[in-house]
């Protein structure tokens, strides 16, 4: 017989709860059967952190963005991932700016020096064409900015 540590925990993961790939956001991923689900004794749900926390966690992973005005540009991009959040829940989305998306972003502000480029090259280059006009409006209601972007409509559409 084997006996675990007092202290032993085991944690897994699963953006689907076992459900499989119903939204189509996690390619790859299998439905569980029951009695794999029923092995589990605590199912948590992590939703995403208060934009607070967020913001912290940004400045810790980059810490060039630790001043006044960094932290306004940081409180910025997290309100606009917020809102890529809500617009994938709603429906008007099929991409979202995860908090790994926003450190990226910032990340890239020290590189570019340039948010709006930063951002085109962290997250609106990976967005539907005809997703575009939106995540630029959001972009332009957090930065008070319009990028080219906001005006374009998709190929398709032209």
């Amino acid at each position: 017989m084997i006996r675990p540590h007092p202290s032993f925990r085991l944690f897994a993961t699963s953006n689907t709860v076992g459900l499989g790939n119903l939204s189509g956001m996690y390619h790859g991923t299998q439905m569980l059967n029951h009695a794999q689900i029923d092995r589990w004794n605590i199912v948590a749900t992590l939703n995403y952190l208060s934009p607070q926390e967020e913001a912290a966690i940004v400045l810790a992973r980059v810490p060039g963005k630790d001043s006044e005005q960094g932290r306004t540009l940081i409180d910025s991009m997290v309100a606009l991932a917020n809102l890529t959040r809500k617009g994938f829940a709603a429906g008007d989305l099929s991409t979202l700016m995860s908090p790994r998306t926003v450190i990226t972003w910032a990340e890239n502000c020290e590189i570019f020096r340039d948010p709006a480029l930063a951002f085109r090259l962290s997250f609106l280059n990976k967005c539907d064409d005809a997703e575009r006009p939106l995540v630029a409006e959001y972009y332009q209601r957090c930065f008070d900015i319009e990028l080219d972007e906001s005006w374009m409509l998709p190929p398709a559409a032209q």
